[in-house]
């Protein structure tokens, strides 16, 4: 590959960037909680971070207030060699501010002061870099709100048109989706340009209902357009689905839980980085399965790169049942 059509990044992650206040405490509540410490934040802005501590080379596409946190964001992302020229800033709003417990177990309780991240504009040079990069993450949370929403969609179709992977986290809550009842139907048509999807059973009860098996969730999403869907299951582990028809039940190894805040973008983070490096979907999930646990035994996000050797025999610890 000649330096003219090498790729403008290995990964730009597009959408939510802000400020997220969590429990000094492990509480239950809010009401409880007393203290608490700042973060930069939102889970697009999160995988960028973690996917640039694994050495990849990372843009974020995002807004954030003309103000000290919107700044303060900037600042922080700079530091760790995430390209920030993408971040537009607004007056409109001030930067968007997010209230979470911390907690061993379950998922955390929070509070969104919507802002600033949903005024993302779509702008020449973010969508050229969009079209020549390797993969093109965003999430539900930032189709939620316009004006974000067209600007978010255009760039996902510009990057299938472009044959680039595409990423989607769909962490879809009614909260953040009050103007669209109809909110699958939006979701369906952001999935046609989508490559890869990594929900939750709690996203998969919001978006379809309760009551389903796993297996059916995740065929769900193959039949939206996904070619690899990782469902996560708490303590029973990880389903990986792919739309060739492999499911793999990935097993968890018993550790010790300090902080579940930020596992799912560490397992985001090691399951892309491992596509980016060759490896099949298999290797990348046990890869992401190994950065996560590394995070649930870290309190507060991970902040320098986890050794590549260590890294490497824990993902090979990893244990998986072949369900088809």
């Amino acid at each position: 590959m000649t330096e003219s059509t090498k790729p403008a990044y290995d990964f730009i992650a597009l959408g939510e960037t802000l400020i997220d206040f969590i429990s000094s405490e492990e509480v239950d509540s809010l009401a409880q909680a007393d203290n608490y410490h700042r973060f930069v934040g939102g889970q697009p802005t999160n995988l960028a971070r973690n996917m640039a501590l694994l050495g990849n080379h990372v843009a974020l596409g995002a807004c954030v207030g003309d103000d000290y946190f919107g700044q303060y964001i900037i600042d922080q992302l700079d530091q760790l060699n995430i390209d920030t020229q993408f971040i537009q800033k607004t007056t409109e709003s001030p930067t968007t501010i997010v209230p979470v417990t911390r907690t061993r177990g379950g998922t955390p309780k929070f509070m969104i002061f919507r802002g600033a991240d949903a005024h993302i504009q779509t702008i020449s040079p973010l969508m050229d870099a969009v079209a020549n990069s390797r993969i093109i993450h965003t999430s539900a949370f930032a189709l939620s709100r316009e004006p974000a929403r067209p600007t978010i969609l255009q760039a996902l179709k510009i990057a299938h048109a472009s044959k680039s992977w595409v990423s989607l986290d769909p962490n879809y809550h009614p909260a953040i989706w009050p103007d669209m009842p109809d909110f699958t139907s939006f979701l369906q048509k952001a999935f046609q340009y989508v490559d890869i999807t990594k929900p939750s059973l709690d996203d998969c009860e919001r978006i379809f209902s309760p009551g389903l098996e796993p297996t059916q969730y995740a065929q769900r999403f193959i039949q939206w357009g996904a070619k690899i869907v990782i469902l996560t299951m708490g303590d029973k582990g990880v389903l990986l689905t792919t739309a060739s028809g492999e499911v793999y039940n990935m097993i968890p190894n018993p550790i010790s839980v300090s902080d579940v805040t930020g596992a799912g973008d560490a397992y985001w983070a090691g399951f892309l980085t491992s596509l980016l490096e060759g490896k099949s979907p298999l290797e990348a999930a046990q890869m992401g399965q190994a950065l996560a646990e590394i995070k649930i035994e870290t309190v507060g996000p991970l902040s320098i790169p986890p050794d590549r050797n260590f890294l490497k025999e824990r993902a090979q610890s990893i244990r998986y049942q072949i369900i088809s």
